[in-house]
């Protein structure tokens, strides 16, 4: 993923704005990445604990899965902790977080 639409990625989930819709129309439909890619970089980042999918009407719901769909107006990628993310992606010059680099081009 080129490095300016990662930092668009991981910020939309730190601003708490990484409705599965939202995500897939830009990501996917605007920028032409392949829903695989999206759901590996979510799936990692679950996997390390550094997202959970939420019901947006519910947080107490949460998913294994995402529902991939231009439709999906009820899941939502969560980040878990945000600080360390906020330093180096809300700067002059944002960084990717170490453990997400392996997800640029």
């Amino acid at each position: 993923m080129k490095k300016e639409n990662l930092v668009e990625f991981l910020s939309s989930i730190i601003e708490e704005d990484a409705i599965i819709s939202r995500l897939y129309n830009l990501f996917h439909i605007k920028y032409g990445y392949e829903i695989q890619e999206l759901d590996g970089l979510v799936q990692y980042g679950i996997r390390n604990s550094n997202f959970i999918i939420e019901n947006i009407d519910n947080s107490d719901v949460t998913y294994d899965k995402v529902e991939w769909r231009e439709d999906n107006n009820f899941q939502e990628v969560v980040i878990i902790e945000q600080s360390d993310f906020i330093k180096l992606l809300f700067s002059e010059n944002p960084e990717i977080p170490k453990d997400f680099v392996q997800f640029l081009d």
